[in-house]
């Protein structure tokens, strides 16, 4: 499979994002859009652009759908992500993306001085296939619709993304610790959730 995101001299993931959120124009953008600018990438550009996404306030539970998507493909071992129409031409608002974007980037590329091609182990096929699955259920925490549960899943899909993009084993393995901490937040708000509901009901 090719793996166009580690040629010599391509230029960085944040400064592509800086780049793109900049060049936007108007009041809102598709989403196809977005990940057009990224899909040469592959899967690490996707998922890093829908990962901003979900941390876009009022959009998250949208994104954490449009994260399984790839995410399940990713899973099965197809070569780049293939998108929907329905996903593809869903509209976001410029202004709250180039907010959140602009903060993300920085921590990219703070992110991106430490990320080299490193513990190949941990990006092969198979290691590939089982990120698919758990970036899968991420997507379903990113689309609870509860405040704040968003951020952790989110930030570990960024980093499983940079991971992807330079084959940098290390990265993902951090990537896998914040996973387990966003199922343990998104599990502990499912269940207090829950539970309020079921005593509010008398259940």
């Amino acid at each position: 499979m090719s793996h166009r995101s580690e040629q010599p001299g391509r230029i960085k993931t944040s400064a592509l994002l800086n780049e793109t959120l900049q060049s936007l124009e108007g009041t809102h953008v598709e989403v196809g859009h977005l990940m057009t600018q990224f899909q040469r990438r592959s899967y690490g550009g996707v998922l890093l652009i829908l990962a901003l996404l979900a941390m876009v306030p009022g959009i998250s539970v949208f994104a954490g759908i449009a994260m399984i998507v790839p995410a399940f493909q990713l899973f099965m071992g197809l070569p780049a992500p293939v998108f929907p129409d329905f996903i593809q031409r869903r509209q976001v608002g410029i202004t709250g993306l180039q907010k959140w974007g602009s903060t993300i980037s920085r921590w990219i590329e703070r992110l991106e001085t430490l990320v080299v091609p490193r513990w190949p182990v941990f990006s092969n096929d198979f290691a590939r296939r089982a990120i698919g699955l758990v970036i899968l259920l991420l997507g379903l925490v990113v689309a609870i619709p509860f405040p704040f549960s968003n951020f952790p899943p989110a930030l570990a899909t960024i980093c499983f993304a940079l991971g992807l993009l330079e084959r940098d084993g290390l990265m993902i393995m951090i990537a896998g610790v914040l996973s387990i901490i966003a199922f343990t937040i998104g599990f502990t708000v499912f269940y207090i959730a829950l539970s309020w509901v079921s005593q509010f009901f008398g259940m």
